[in-house]
């Protein structure tokens, strides 16, 4: 007998292991026209970590605000109980100091007001523990407010629709004749204002006392040009800004004659929302319908673009805007191709979804999801400085100050950060992505996305580095690092992968 062995002659594709390693978790957003331009392992979204060393950890949130009971122990805090007066609602938040005549020194407060209209104060150094009643005059329907000083006594300006209420250290009086005024600011003592019966028109005067305002002294500037409707007065290196609709316009005073001199410094083609305008430091920021923009005085630079994708286009003029410790932070509405709706998105009349921090140094940015913030106020006082903020819908009873715990009051915040759609830099080529690597302090999952299939792998909280075997085909692959851990440290990840030839 004879054997003959036939050669097999069935061809075997053959494999090439490469890997991908995520570092570049410290560079944010990265934001292209196209997915496949992007590198691999560059950032197309993520919300509620924040990114540090090229690590996803805690991010952004929100606890009630808390203040020591004395100035000897500072580390000693309690929050407010709002249950105290059946405070159901703050509708209006500002920070006031006033120096005390006869103390000689300054006290510094936190105004709010409750859904009746009721003024109430809680002090930075808190002693009772609750908000203590300050005025029952009537707080409704606030157009504006501003913090005033008027012969040497301290207030706060409570414009309303009809009438002005002056709110002192001391006394709380309401001033029928002063009309509804959107901004006010003084300089070379004069009084500037803008009114809400005719946004065209800038009013002035020599008498700075409000209080005794009926209209006789008032000088009138106009423009009538296609930069729109004045929203918003800014003092700012000794000059006053005019932020309108679609443009800013520098007014500067020749004190020997009392005349003015009027430059329009910029036109943008699109809104200017003036809840954004925020002076830091030597700058101002604010955001329109394209983008958000800084205004050294005499120019201006957009800045953040990658990020212009989340709000680009969308309405936002119930935004809100502070500054603090280098850092500009801005509440507006923005738009995820998520499919999600994390916290306030559940809601159906919601305002507003994100918190932006940007640092004003380095342009970096921090996303917080979820929270409908009605205004937010930077409180910069001797013994602290905090993030406050009052909100809209089920938070709508809280005083709040921003943390970095990952919470917004007590509900965890669901953190995401995900790839563009990538090619792994194989294009055309089929893939099979085998290993994923990495660091995670706590329970975490990675989502592998690609042309073919889905598949989610989960990781627990570990201090060594962990490896979960995969088997995910495809040409083009999406992935995502997600986690519903309050605090989370998700750090060196990396992904194996066979190119198929």
């Amino acid at each position: 007998m004879v054997l003959i062995f036939y050669k097999n002659l069935k061809k075997h594709k053959k494999t090439n292991e490469k890997n991908i390693t995520f570092s570049i978790f410290k560079n944010g957003v990265i934001s292209n026209e196209d997915d496949l331009i992007s590198n691999p392992n560059e950032c197309k979204t993520f919300y509620n970590y924040t990114l540090i060393d090229g690590a996803l950890k805690t991010g952004l949130g929100f606890k009630d605000v808390e203040v020591p009971e004395s100035e000897d122990d500072l580390e000693d805090v309690h929050s407010f109980d709002m249950t105290e007066w059946n405070i159901t609602e703050i509708q209006a938040l500002d920070t006031f100091r006033y120096k005390h005549i006869q103390d000689d020194r300054f006290y510094y407060h936190m105004n709010i007001v409750d859904q009746n209209g009721y003024l109430y104060i809680c002090s930075v150094i808190d002693e009772v523990g609750y908000p203590i009643p300050k005025s029952d005059i009537g707080f409704n329907n606030i157009v504006s407010t501003c913090q005033y000083r008027l012969d040497d006594y301290d207030c706060i300006l409570y414009f309303l629709p009809s009438g002005m209420i002056s709110s002192s250290g001391y006394e709380t009086e309401k001033y029928e004749n002063v009309p509804p005024l959107l901004s006010v600011a003084v300089h070379y003592d004069k009084f500037f204002g803008i009114t809400d019966t005719n946004r065209n028109e800038l009013i002035y005067q020599d008498n700075l006392d409000l209080t005794t305002y009926d209209g006789a002294d008032n000088k009138v500037i106009e423009f009538l040009d296609q930069r729109g409707a004045f929203n918003k007065l800014v003092t700012f290196n000794d000059y006053i800004y005019l932020f309108r609709e679609y443009g800013i316009t520098r007014i500067s005073e020749y004190t020997a004659s009392g005349d003015f001199s009027f430059n329009h410094l910029y036109s943008s083609t699109s809104k200017i929302y003036e809840n954004s305008v925020s002076v830091c430091g030597d700058v101002i920021f604010f955001v329109t319908r394209d983008g958000l923009y800084s205004f050294n005085g005499s120019s201006v630079k957009k800045i953040c673009e990658d990020y212009d994708i989340y709000f680009k286009n969308l309405d936002n003029t119930h935004c809100s805007a502070c500054s603090l410790d280098g850092k500009y932070y801005l509440a507006t509405r923005c738009k995820f191709d998520d499919g999600l709706s994390l916290g306030s998105e559940n809601e159906t009349l919601f305002k507003n979804n994100v918190l932006f921090e940007v640092d004003i140094e380095t342009n970096s940015v921090d996303i917080l999801r979820g929270i409908d913030i009605k205004k937010i106020v930077a409180l910069d006082v001797p013994y602290f400085s905090k993030v406050i903020a009052i909100f809209n819908g089920e938070n709508k009873g809280h005083l709040g100050e921003l943390t970095h715990n990952g919470k917004i009051f007590n509900n965890v915040n669901q953190k995401f950060w995900c790839s563009f759609k990538t090619d792994l830099n194989y294009k055309g080529k089929m893939k099979r992505v085998k290993e994923i690597i990495l660091n995670t302090e706590t329970d975490c999952e990675v989502v592998i996305e690609s042309d073919l299939e889905t598949k989610t792998y989960t990781f627990e909280g570990s201090e060594k580095e962990q490896r979960s075997f995969c088997n995910v085909c495809g040409r083009n692959f999406q992935i995502s690092f997600k986690t519903n851990s309050a605090n989370c440290h998700i750090s060196k990840p990396m992904i194996v992968f066979d190119v198929i030839s």
